[in-house]
């Protein structure tokens, strides 16, 4: 039987401060040799008042039949509807004050959870806190070493022409903003949480931690290896913003730009126009990072860098 949220038990006569409830929502479709080691990352959290929703989007092998049996896991099985639609089921279930979409190849570092809500206290305002990610393989070698970038005074104009949280599970996002937000737009089926970003970055701010908080898993069904789609559904998300979005003359003149920058990094070209290209793009990064972040310090699993 689920028993939800897992928490602390505050000791007799001692009343513990309020502590705000995570909740980690987990789309799963044929992801059956990872779904354990990821639910099973989160169990494993320093921050203990969380619940995990696993969100089995009609799997031809069910969530059920590979997780064990767990009392701090709500399994629900749906129909296939695609993992937008499966994320948006999993928020209407949950209860939590803060949201974690965790794919279900990919698995949480065991300080994720608090470090998210470190950054969060100290900008109450955000709407969304990332960290860096670590590239595994499929067995968990380290393909790559987590990265941040350098801090931006604006993440809605750093989003228009690149996207630093990379994957979901590696962002935190409040309640409310979610909501207000309008949840995942269930009619994209890849990039769908990029134009969740841009919407809530245009009306709240982004807060950015120096630690890494995710695993991201990078394997043959990985959805990031159709590169052609990703730019495709980018632009969708670009278009749309434009068209529905009112957006100042330098906002949109950065979105113009952003286009220009996806098409770089997505259609390379083996030409010294791109490579030129490339040192342009690069220079115009560095000249909106905050001069102040190149004196900051690093986070001890990782680095800073200075490509967006």
């Amino acid at each position: 039987m689920y028993r939800a949220p897992h928490s602390d038990t505050p000791l007799p006569g001692v009343s513990a401060p309020p502590r705000p409830l995570v909740s980690v929502i987990i789309a799963y479709y044929q992801q059956e040799g990872f779904i354990a080691e990821t639910v099973r990352s989160v169990q494993q959290q320093t921050y203990s008042h969380y619940e995990i929703i696993v969100v089995d989007d009609g799997s031809p092998v069910p969530a059920n039949s590979v997780l064990p049996e767990s009392g701090d896991v709500m399994v629900v099985r749906t129909e296939n509807r695609g993992c937008p639609a499966a994320r948006n089921f999993g928020f209407r279930l949950s209860s939590g004050e803060f949201l974690v979409f965790l794919d279900s190849d990919d698995r949480l570092t065991p300080g994720a959870l608090e470090a998210h809500l470190k950054a969060f206290a100290e900008r109450p305002d955000a709407a969304l806190s990332f960290g860096a990610q670590r590239f595994i393989d499929e067995v968990g070698r380290e393909l790559r070493r987590p990265h941040n970038c350098r801090p931006r005074n604006n993440y809605f104009l750093m989003l228009l022409e690149g996207n630093p949280i990379g994957t979901p599970g590696a962002a935190m996002i409040r309640r409310e903003a979610f909501a207000e937000a309008g949840l995942f737009d269930e009619s994209v089926r890849i990039v769908e949480d990029y134009p969740l970003y841009l919407r809530l970055a245009k009306r709240h701010p982004i807060v950015q931690s120096p630690s890494c908080v995710i695993d991201y898993r990078y394997h043959t069904d990985s959805m990031s290896r159709d590169r052609e789609g990703m730019f495709k559904g980018i632009m969708h998300a670009l278009d749309r913003l434009e068209a529905e979005t009112a957006l100042t003359a330098s906002e949109r003149k950065r979105l113009r730009h952003g286009r220009g920058r996806w098409r770089h990094e997505f259609r390379p070209k083996k030409t010294l126009a791109y490579r030129l290209e490339g040192l342009y793009y690069r220079f115009r990064a560095m000249l909106t990072v905050p001069l102040r972040s190149y004196f900051g310090s690093r986070d001890a699993g990782g680095t800073f860098s200075s490509s967006l």
